[in-house]
């Protein structure tokens, strides 16, 4: 049982890098999101610009001409947004494609009294826009095409092609638009952040009820399977009663010792169901000495936690169930005869301890950093890696040892 999350480690406490953000933005669920975004913004803005062209004076075709423009290569876009579900690269090519109407609409206006400064806002709002749809790497590249644009016409000779602008404007628009590119960007990447947080933990929280259900599922099992053993026996009690005091009064003893061992070991495949106050580990240990008895042999258990201390329940069943499913594989390979686990966990207010042994069947190699080499074809490691890496968020250690042909792993944690 190694617990891992699709996205990112448990353990993760740092920011993320680009390319994580970038591989959320590919997830299929933000994708379908974004990508159903898009359609309602691109939908939006050709129904702006529809009625634009409308409301538009009949004297002004070069206003209508730039309206209709923009409807059309949106119209376009979505078209391909459909086909592609490339949302990321599509917000790139649209804003650079709205920039490039925009562009031919600036210099080619020749009415001067008409003011320019509404297209100049929508630009300034275009990082928020890019960021929003597509993130925030594909986002920030698709808002360059605005500040391309701003560099492009205030910093060459094109602004002579313009309609005069106050010194202001010219000199400050594209510096204003780097602030809002990376205003727009911090945003996107804290929403981000939060998202990806949020992610982890509906996976964290998935992942825990489905286990949870399939412990209890096992368990109910275990119950069913114990209540028939318990029936047969309650059935057959009287006949066991009679077949041994039948013994004792023929002064056969030994014969009467026998058969109440093996009475005894008859009742052993009625599974202890309580080891412990806590569930979890109550439930774990109930579910690996059951399989321990299908494999031949019985788990040696003491466990004394309480039902709360401070260690989250998915990390106290990955600590337990890896090191119990490790020693378990391991006896899948020894001979019936040699099989054995044991384990010791017990919670004194203020440590937790774990100890676990059992047979090992192979030699086993340690790393530099103690940790054991794994003799699978396809190597993991993951099993004793999640068991260190607990271990350490609780300020504690854990310990892999070969004493003979007996594993042994050992772990304490503080968690007050």
């Amino acid at each position: 049982m190694n617990i891992k999350f699709s996205l990112f480690d448990l353990n993760t406490k740092f920011r993320y890098s680009l390319k994580q953000l970038v591989e959320f933005e590919n997830t299929t669920g933000v994708k379908e999101q974004k990508c159903k975004t898009s359609m309602i913004l691109l939908t939006g803005f050709i129904i702006y610009s529809i009625i634009a062209t409308f409301l538009t004076s009949d004297n002004y075709n070069h206003g209508k001409v730039t309206n209709i423009s923009i409807a059309m290569f949106m119209f376009c876009v979505i078209l391909l947004l459909k086909k592609a579900h490339r949302h990321t690269m599509l917000t790139i090519y649209c804003s650079f494609g709205v920039c490039v109407i925009l562009f031919f609409h600036l210099i080619m206006e020749v009415d001067w009294t008409i003011g320019m400064d509404a297209y100049w806002l929508f630009i300034l709002i275009l990082p928020f826009i890019t960021n929003y749809v597509a993130g925030v790497v594909y986002g920030s590249i698709s808002a360059l095409s605005g500040l391309l644009l701003s560099l492009l016409l205030f910093d060459t000779r094109l602004i002579g092609y313009l309609q005069p602008y106050g010194q202001n404007m010219i000199d400050w628009f594209p510096i204003i638009y780097i602030v809002v590119m990376l205003s727009a960007a911090i945003m996107e990447y804290e929403l981000t952040f939060y998202q990806i947080e949020k992610k982890i933990s509906d996976e964290k929280i998935a992942y825990f009820q489905a286990e949870r259900t399939k412990r209890l599922r096992e368990q109910l099992s275990i119950y069913e399977s114990n209540e028939l053993t318990i029936r047969k026996y309650k059935h057959d009690i009287r006949h066991f009663n009679r077949v041994l005091l039948g013994f004792i009064n023929d002064g056969e003893y030994d014969k009467a010792k026998k058969y109440m061992r093996e009475l005894d070991s008859m009742l052993e495949q009625v599974t202890v169901v309580s080891f412990c106050d806590n569930k979890v580990v109550n439930e774990l240990l109930t579910i690996y000495s059951s399989r321990c008895q299908k494999h031949g042999f019985k788990l040696r258990a003491k466990a004394n936690v309480p039902e709360r201390f401070a260690m989250e329940e998915i990390e106290l069943t990955s600590l337990l169930a890896n090191a119990l499913e490790n020693a378990l594989e391991s006896q899948e390979k020894a001979p019936v005869n040699k099989r054995f686990i044991s384990v010791d966990i017990s919670y004194d207010g203020r440590k937790l301890r774990l100890q676990t042994k059992n047979y090992c069947p192979e030699k086993i190699s340690f790393n530099k950093d103690g940790m054991p080499i794994s003799t699978k074809v396809v190597q993991s490691g993951i099993g004793t890696t999640q068991i260190r890496a607990i271990a350490n968020k609780y300020s504690g250690v854990a310990n892999f040892t070969l004493e003979g042909d007996t594993f042994v792993v050992k772990a304490v944690m503080t968690c007050l």
